[in-house]
């Protein structure tokens, strides 16, 4: 569960998460000019969406690629596999997820919850309480050459075909620390022991092969509006409420800019009023983050599965995101978690690799 933008979210290169863009002409902060595709921008971002909701599993990977994101963890995405290979599934963790071999990979048994059902019961009032324990968080504003830490701990779904024969596992939770530039165009990641990642980490800055594609950066999640409407508008990229499909990707965009970065409170606060007025969003009354912490959750399913935001149950900050199987897939049983991420903590430093205390990694 961990997540990343960048050539970083195309599944269709490797990455083990999708970020659809946003429509230029409404939202300029947050992608780059598009080209001309031969269809519209969005439609093209759906069906890309819905070929790898559906596929789960897509195209080899001869070498290893240097992959790399700057968002949070989570979207629901398919990975190609070759014989003997492994890759992030449904849910994974943002900038540089690899591929590994499967000798490599930690197991942990799945968690399975007794799913608790979503409602739009007392989602209003649920929604009022988050977005104003968000207001009153003390705001961290990083200089240009300071860096955002965001430490985590993290667990997703991986799969494995060799010779045809499918096998599905969950990685044991695990720490993952990552350092972003305000502007998105440098950062660090350090996640040891998982993916093929370095035991020294692995450097995200931007070079020849970069995008520009910083959306989810800071410098861009702060000059987003903070009217809920306005914002909700421009998620929509141009989309409907109501057509589920646009409904799921305004949701999803919005889980991203949670993800892995900090907000000025005032614009967190838009965003969960935002999210609250989109069609098919509920309320779970009961839940847990992964460090076991009780929480209600703002929840959207879509498909097989239900994305959760997690808040603490009395205070309502925000704790993490998980993923909660609703149906039998990839041979587990429904309430299974095959991705979930928590907070541990979040600060402004000023180099990469450097920690809130000053000591270095």
């Amino acid at each position: 569960m961990t997540t990343d933008p960048k050539r970083r979210n195309d599944p269709f290169k490797g990455e083990p998460f999708t970020h659809e863009s946003l429509d230029h002409a409404e939202f300029g902060l947050l992608l780059p000019a598009p080209g001309d595709p031969a269809l519209p921008a969005d439609r093209h971002t759906l069906l890309k969406e819905h070929l790898m909701d559906e596929i789960t599993r897509t195209a080899p990977a001869p070498a290893r690629p240097r992959l790399r994101r700057t968002a949070w963890i989570a979207l629901p995405v398919a990975a190609t596999l070759v014989a003997g290979a492994v890759a992030i599934g449904q849910w994974g963790p943002g900038a540089g997820a690899h591929e590994d071999v499967r000798a490599g990979g930690a197991t942990a048994e799945p968690e399975v919850l007794r799913l608790e059902p979503g409602t739009t019961e007392g989602l209003p009032a649920a929604v009022e309480r988050i977005s104003l324990a968000a207001a009153k968080q003390p705001a961290l504003e990083p200089r240009a050459d300071q860096f955002i830490y965001v430490e985590s701990k993290v667990s997703f779904l991986r799969s494995e075909n060799n010779n045809g024969e499918e096998k599905n596992w969950i990685t044991p939770l695990h720490q993952r620390q990552i350092w972003k530039s305000p502007d998105g165009t440098k950062g660090f990641l350090y996640e040891p022991g998982h993916g093929l990642i370095d035991k020294k980490g692995e450097d995200l800055d931007d070079g020849e092969h970069g995008t520009g594609d910083n959306r989810h950066s800071y410098n861009s999640v702060k000059a987003l509006p903070t009217d809920p409407e306005a914002l909700l508008k421009r998620l929509y990229q141009g989309g409907k409420p109501g057509d589920h499909d646009a409904d799921w990707m305004a949701f999803k965009e919005i889980g991203q800019l949670l993800q892995e970065q900090i907000a000025p409170p005032s614009t967190s606060a838009a965003l969960y009023e935002a999210a609250a007025r989109i069609p098919g969003v509920t309320l779970v009354d009961k839940t847990v983050d992964a460090a076991g912490r009780p929480g209600i959750a703002i929840a959207f399913t879509i498909g097989d599965k239900r994305k959760e935001w997690v808040f603490d149950k009395n205070t309502y900050d925000y704790l993490g995101q998980r993923e909660v199987l609703l149906k039998a897939a990839y041979g587990m049983e429904p309430g299974t978690v095959t991705g979930q991420t928590t907070v541990v903590r979040r600060a402004v430093v000023d180099a990469k690799k450097e920690l809130p205390d000053g000591r270095k990694v």
